[in-house]
């Protein structure tokens, strides 16, 4: 190991240990995050760019691995084609832009069949032309160990429009708009062999496997000065809203009772014994949008909301006063748990 490589993970024996935030940040470290008052690097849901005189572009990409990300035999090759692509607009959707270009990298393995790579394609070119999306380009290649899939959106967002994760102020009212745990519950059935036929499973399966995003919906919550900050839920609202809170430099306070709890996953998580508040809370992978919106202005923003698309959102907590970190409310007592999202490098919830 270099002298370089010793002094950048002093501390730590391993990968595993440091964990992807600890990656991250330590990445952000080396290299800056590169930060002013209309640019951003490391440290949001996308890279901002300055672009033109009046709009910024929007930067993310994402990285699928087969047996990391996803099974193959679990999923169809069109969920996954929509799931691939729609997990980086939901991305460009948190920070109130609007996707405009996309680039496709994959590595195939040569026995995969032709068939299945026509309906991948073929449902990721649906949802591209359903928000108008470009595919401009990307790469191709042999594959040794498995499927590989990474997406680089762009897209474009008024300076004064940006959804920054650090925006979110004292007095704030905290909403969710979307499902929550569904998705966690979703992929829990599908790690069961011999799973039973359930209407009821399949609808969670589908959650986990085609997430429901929300373009139009955060571009509208986007031009509204009342809402300051967003983020989408990928990790679960334990590590999403943390971010929150830490970049914000505020306390941010969920009162679980509000959380949106399906009877579907109510009645699901009571079969199989499992915790509904704990999938809430971290299973992460639903891509709702969680955002923070002035108390003061809260109900005209949800009425004009529910006129404009016929759903509600719900209001689950405050930002207030205090330390950058999230607390939880229940039954009237406030407490601070360490549990996290989904790790990748920890390959457990943190």
């Amino acid at each position: 190991m270099s002298e370089t490589q010793s002094s950048l993970f002093e501390g730590f024996n391993s990968l595993e240990e440091l964990g992807e935030l600890g990656l991250i940040e330590k990445i952000a470290g080396m290299f800056g995050r590169h930060r002013t008052s209309s640019t951003a690097g490391i440290g949001d849901d996308c890279a901002v760019l300055p672009f033109g005189n009046s709009e910024s572009m929007l930067v993310t990409t994402d990285l699928l691995i087969e047996n990391t990300h996803f099974y193959l035999d679990r999923i169809s090759p069109r969920d996954l084609g929509y799931k691939a692509l729609a997990v980086n607009l939901s991305d460009i959707s948190a920070m109130g832009g609007k996707p405009v270009y996309a680039f496709l990298s994959i590595g195939l393995p040569l026995d995969i069949p032709l068939d299945w790579l026509d309906a991948f394609l073929s449902e990721t070119r649906k949802l591209s032309e359903q928000y108008h999306v470009k595919l401009m380009g990307g790469d191709t290649t042999k594959s040794e160990s498995g499927l590989l899939i990474n997406y680089t959106v762009l897209g474009i967002a008024k300076h004064d429009q940006i959804l920054w994760r650090s925006n979110a102020k004292p007095g704030d009212k905290i909403a969710l708009l979307g499902s929550t745990g569904e998705s966690g519950a979703g992929l829990k059935l599908l790690e069961i062999n011999d799973l039973p036929d359930d209407e009821k499973y399949r609808q969670l399966i589908k959650v986990h496997n085609r997430p429901r995003i929300f373009i139009r919906e955060a571009q509208f919550l986007a031009r509204s000065p009342a809402v300051h900050a967003m983020i989408d839920l990928s990790d679960g609202i334990l590590s999403d809203a943390g971010h929150i809170a830490e970049e914000s430099g505020a306390t941010l306070q969920i009162d679980v009772e509000e959380l949106p709890l399906s009877k579907n996953l109510r009645e699901t998580c009571e079969k199989f014994e499992w915790q509904p508040l704990e999938l809430a809370l971290s299973a992460g992978e639903d891509y709702s949008l969680l955002f923070t919106i002035d108390k003061t202005e809260i109900e005209k923003v949800r009425n004009e909301f529910r006129e404009k698309f016929s759903v509600p959102f719900s209001v689950i907590g405050d930002v207030t006063d205090g330390p950058s970190e999230l607390r939880l409310n229940s039954d009237g007592n406030s407490f601070k748990i360490n549990k996290r999202g989904y790790d990748p490098f920890k390959n457990i919830e943190s």
